[in-house]
């Protein structure tokens, strides 16, 4: 008791997974539109948009870059707590008297809940069900753990994101660009981050060179360079090593 695990096998022929799909696509367009957040399709996609900023006179010598994942709030993020995020969202991108393809706000809100509610998984010839967090491969996850990290602390997160910087997701990693010294940078991330129960991300880098996937990207007095990362042969033996572990733990509830 006492460890979170998060099931990786999802079954394609569940009878909600429809419903699945379907919201995490419109989820996940409704966030875009209402942070400037581009998807990215293929990590690499990071760098012709990074190439247009710069031509564009966005790049500074001051400009940072600040990368993080959601992967641990994908495995314990509350289902009240996002459902209440959701349901802010929802009220402040769609007025109350009108529908998104034929749905009200209240029957998104509805579908969404009838998703979380009924998850469960087989451990160790058991049934269990899934009371927080979702499953890994849900389509559903990824856009609605952003919604709940950008609009449970609303004012907070606005700062951080700029509508005139650069914000990307892919999966479950996220990239932004910030003119601020890194200082500010960290105290602004700090005090996002203590205003959740738990927490909200993993910052994976902050600077004026950092890697996203298997990318370097440097911004070198305002001169974009570009670079394939090559990880630590070390980094992926430990990976593999520690993949029997995860394995282990007891279920206590529990993208």
């Amino acid at each position: 008791d006492g460890i979170p695990v998060q099931p990786i096998m999802v079954c394609n022929a569940g009878p909600i997974m429809g419903i699945n799909r379907y919201l995490g696509r419109l989820l996940g367009l409704f966030f875009n539109d209402a942070t400037h957040c581009k998807k990215l399709h293929k990590a690499y996609n990071v760098i012709h948009h990074m190439e247009f900023y710069q031509k564009s006179g966005h790049l500074l010598p001051t400009t940072l870059f600040v990368s993080f994942n959601i992967n641990d709030l994908c495995m314990n993020f509350s289902h009240q707590q996002v459902m209440d995020a959701l349901e802010h969202f929802l009220h402040s991108y769609i007025s109350s008297d009108h529908s998104i393809q034929g749905m009200t706000i209240s029957t998104i809100l509805q579908l969404v809940r009838l998703v979380l509610d009924e998850q469960y998984f087989i451990y160790n010839y058991t049934l269990y069900r899934q009371t927080a967090g979702r499953a890994s491969g849900s389509s559903l996850t990824i856009p609605l753990v952003y919604i709940y990290l950008f609009y449970w602390q609303q004012d907070i997160l606005e700062d951080l994101i700029n509508k005139n910087e650069l914000f990307f997701r892919y999966r479950d990693e996220a990239f932004i660009t910030r003119n601020r010294s890194e200082d500010e940078l960290g105290i602004l991330l700090s005090m996002a981050n203590s205003q959740f129960s738990q927490p909200i991300w993993n910052i994976t880098d902050i600077g004026s060179t950092i890697y996203f996937r298997d990318i370097l990207i440097t911004n070198n007095n305002g001169l974009l360079r570009t670079s394939v990362y090559h990880e630590e042969t070390f980094e992926r033996i430990m990976l593999l090593s520690s993949f029997r572990d995860i394995l282990q733990p007891a279920i206590k509830q529990d993208t």
